[in-house]
C-alpha cells in the first residue's frame, strides 16, 4: 500500500469525525480541539533533550488550559499566551533556554501546540463560527492535498532542501492557486459577500502561512534528526504531521476575519 492510499484512508477515518465536531461545537468541539493538543504535546515532549518528569507534568496542564480557557474567556486565553511568552524570553536571556535549541524546552511545546490549535475554539464560538471553522480547514486541506499531488507529478526545484527536500516551488505553486480558488468558491457558497479581492487575500495567506507552518514543524524535526513526530495516523505520521499546516493559520484567520468580516 502506498503513503498516498494510506494518507487517503486515514482521511476517510478523520473526515467524519472531524465533521461531527465541528458541526455539534460547544464541549464536543472543545474535547475534539483538546485531544489533538494533548497528543501533539506528548509527540514534541519526546524530543525534549533536558527530559524533567515535573516539568512535563505542569505543562501537561498548562496546554490542557490554553483551549479550556480559549472555549470560556478569550482574554484569559490571551493572558495565559503572554505569560508563556513572558517566560520563554525570561528563560532565554538567563540562559535557562538555549536559542538555539528553541524547539528544546517544555514552554515552547505549550505554546507550539496549544496557542493556534485552540483559535480552533475560538473561531467556533462566533455568532457564524460554524461557517467560519469550516473555510480554514478546507482551504488549508485544498493547499496541502494539491501541493502534494502537484509537487509530486510536477515538481523539480526544491524549495527547501536542507530542512523539507520532498517540497518543490511547483507544489507550493499549485498549493497556493488551488487555495485561492476554492476560498473564492467557498465565500459564495456561504454567500459571504466581502469582495473578489478579499476572497482572493484571504485565499492567499491561508496558503502561505500553511506552507510556512509546515515549514516550521519540518525544521523542528529536521533539528531533532527524526522523519515523523509519531505514528498515530497513517500515511501522515504522527498528529502533528497533520496539523502543523493549521496551527499557523488559525489565528491569522481569526485576525482577518476580526478585521474585515465580523466588524
Amino acid at each position: 500500500m502506498t503513503n498516498f492510499t494510506k494518507r487517503v484512508l486515514t482521511s476517510f477515518v478523520l473526515l467524519p469525525i472531524s465533521a461531527y465536531a465541528i458541526f455539534e461545537g460547544g464541549w464536543i468541539f472543545l474535547f475534539f480541539v483538546s485531544s489533538i493538543i494533548l497528543v501533539s504535546y506528548f509527540e514534541l515532549s519526546k524530543l525534549i533533550k533536558k527530559k524533567n518528569t515535573s516539568s512535563y507534568y505542569s505543562g501537561f496542564i498548562f496546554v490542557a488550559l490554553l483551549p479550556i480557557s480559549a472555549f470560556l474567556n478569550i482574554e484569559f486565553f490571551i493572558n495565559i499566551s503572554l505569560f508563556l511568552v513572558v517566560i520563554y524570553i525570561i528563560g532565554i536571556i538567563y540562559k535557562k533556554i538555549t536559542f538555539i535549541d528553541f524547539w528544546s524546552s517544555y514552554i515552547f511545546i505549550i505554546f507550539y501546540a496549544g496557542f493556534g490549535l485552540s483559535f480552533a475554539i475560538i473561531i467556533r464560538n462566533l455568532e457564524t463560527g460554524l461557517i467560519f471553522s469550516i473555510i480554514p480547514i478546507v482551504l488549508s486541506s485544498v493547499n496541502d492535498i494539491m501541493a502534494y499531488i502537484v509537487g509530486k507529478n510536477f515538481g523539480q526545484n526544491l524549495a527547501f532542501p536542507n530542512v523539507s527536500p520532498n517540497k518543490t516551488y511547483e507544489g507550493s505553486f499549485g498549493g497556493i492557486l488551488s487555495t485561492i480558488l476554492i476560498s473564492f468558491l467557498l465565500f459564495n457558497l456561504f454567500n459571504i459577500d466581502i469582495g473578489i479581492y478579499k476572497m482572493v487575500f484571504i485565499g492567499l495567506i491561508i496558503s502561505i502561512f500553511g506552507i510556512l507552518g509546515d515549514f516550521f514543524e519540518s525544521l523542528i524535526k529536521r533539528k531533532s534528526g527524526i522523519k515523523d513526530t509519531g505514528n498515530i495516523l497513517p500515511g501522515h505520521g504522527g498528529m502533528l504531521d497533520r496539523v502543523d499546516s493549521i496551527i499557523f493559520v488559525l489565528p491569522i484567520f481569526y485576525l482577518i476575519i476580526s478585521i474585515i468580516i465580523v466588524n
